[in-house]
C-alpha cells in the first residue's frame, strides 16, 4: 500500500534493472559455449604436460587373475591410463559427430591421436555443442576432463626437478613446485615429502 499525503506528487518510478537472460542454443549460452570450446583446446596441451612429467609410477602387479586386454590390466603408469582414457573419450565423441556406430580403434601413437582428433572436434565443436540430444553430456564431460587434467598437469605451476635421490625409496623422483615449502616424491610407492631443510640436509651429507 502506497503511504503518500495529500496532494504529494508521486514518486518516479525505478528504473528497470539492466539484465537480461542468456538463453541456451539450445543448452548452452554463447559464453558458455566459448568457454567450453576453449577447455577443449586445451585437453592436448594438458595432456602433453602429463606425458611430459617423469614416468616413474607405481610399478604393476603380478597381474594375478587378470586377462591381458582387459579394462582392469592397468600401465605402470597412472597418468598414462589417463591419457589412454582420454584417447577413448575422444573417439567416442568423433564417432558421435560423424554419426557413427562404433568409435573409430586407435590409430598412431598417443600424443599423435589426442592432438588429432582433439582438433577434429574442435573444428565440429558446433555440431555437438548445438545438438540438443547430446549439447549437455558433451560440456559437463569437457569440463570434468578439463578439471582433472588441470589437477594431473598442475597447471600454471612451476615444477622442478631436484638432483639427489629420495631417502626412502632411492629414486630420483624428487620435485619442488614453485612456491612450496616441501619437496615431493613423485614416485606413487614413496611419495615423501621432504622439508627444504631436509633436502639441504641430504646435500651436505653427500
Amino acid at each position: 500500500m502506497e503511504n503518500r499525503a495529500e496532494g504529494e506528487p508521486e514518486p518516479p518510478r525505478p528504473v528497470p534493472p539492466d539484465i537480461r537472460p542468456w538463453p541456451g542454443d539450445p543448452i548452452w549460452c554463447l559464453k558458455c559455449s566459448g568457454t567450453l570450446g576453449t577447455q577443449l583446446a586445451e585437453l592436448d596441451d594438458l595432456a602433453a604436460l602429463i606425458a611430459a612429467t617423469p614416468p616413474l609410477a607405481k610399478p604393476p602387479d603380478d597381474g594375478a587373475g587378470r586377462v591381458a586386454g582387459t579394462r582392469d590390466a592397468k600401465s605402470p603408469s597412472a597418468r598414462m591410463d589417463e591419457l589412454e582414457e582420454l584417447g577413448e573419450w575422444l573417439r567416442s565423441w568423433e564417432a558421435a559427430a560423424r554419426e557413427a556406430d562404433d568409435p573409430r580403434p586407435r590409430r598412431g601413437y598417443l600424443a599423435t591421436e589426442s592432438t588429432t582428433v582433439t582438433a577434429w572436434l574442435y573444428h565440429h565443436f558446433p555440431a555437438l555443442i548445438m545438438n540438443p540430444d547430446c549439447a549437455l553430456d558433451f560440456g559437463e564431460e569437457i569440463r570434468r576432463w578439463h578439471r582433472e587434467l588441470s589437477r594431473l598437469a598442475s597447471a600454471g605451476r612451476m615444477n622442478r626437478h631436484q638432483k639427489r635421490p629420495c631417502p626412502r625409496c632411492k629414486l630420483y623422483t624428487l620435485w619442488l613446485t614453485v612456491g612450496d615449502n616441501y619437496i615431493r616424491c613423485i614416485n606413487e610407492d614413496c611419495n615423501r615429502l621432504l622439508s627444504r631443510e631436509e633436502y639441504d640436509a641430504l646435500a651436505d651429507v653427500a
